[in-house]
């Protein structure tokens, strides 16, 4: 045994969910993809393939995500409180997220050429709002193709996306629920 809870089961009318709890299987995925990702941008040669980490992270978010949906509708008749959803990732993301942008944004001087100080506020402010991929797209700022060194927050564009899927993804979930076929088919469908 490896001490691990066993999964709960609950019921709505004739439907079962097994909660899935804590899985230490996906925490060392996690960390492989990590690895990969650091691998990548530290320029090992042999590695290039490295930066699909971070597809793995988003197909992990994917099926968390997903999975709290319907243990939240399993176990409340139905129901998913978008509100308390969204309360929930605030509270676990932006505390640390907040304290990085403004780090970044008082090394700045010290850190970045005197013209991209004020670039990198902006950068922050939208690494905050979760809009960082929009920021760089529209600033023409080519993640793998930069001659220049790039932001200290352009990593971020990858938060702005995952956020972006939590605000869309549960209202998908709460318009499908009675349909869960329909739910799997744009899951797939979105995959693809």
């Amino acid at each position: 045994m490896d001490g691990a809870a066993p999964p709960a089961r609950h019921t709505d009318g004739c439907r079962h969910l097994t909660k899935l709890g804590h899985v230490p299987a996906l925490d060392g995925l996690r960390g492989v993809a990590v690895a990969a990702v650091l691998v990548f941008h530290g320029g090992v040669s042999w590695a290039p393939g490295g930066f699909l980490g971070v597809d793995v992270f988003f197909v992990l978010s994917g099926f968390l995500i997903t999975t709290l949906l319907l243990e939240e509708a399993a176990s409340s008749g139905g129901r998913i409180s978008l509100g308390a959803f969204w309360a929930r990732r605030v509270r676990r993301l932006v505390p640390a997220l907040a304290v990085v942008c403004i780090a970044v944004v008082v090394a700045a001087p010290w850190i970045a050429e005197a013209h991209s100080a004020s670039s990198i506020r902006l950068d922050a402010a939208a690494a905050l709002s979760y809009v960082a991929n929009w920021r760089f797209i529209l600033t023409d700022a080519a993640y793998f193709d930069r001659t220049a060194g790039p932001s200290p927050l352009e990593h971020t564009w990858s938060l702005g996306v995952e956020e972006q899927f939590y605000v869309v993804w549960p209202l998908l979930a709460v318009a499908l629920r009675g349909a869960p076929w329909r739910l799997a088919a744009v899951a797939l469908t979105g995959a693809v």
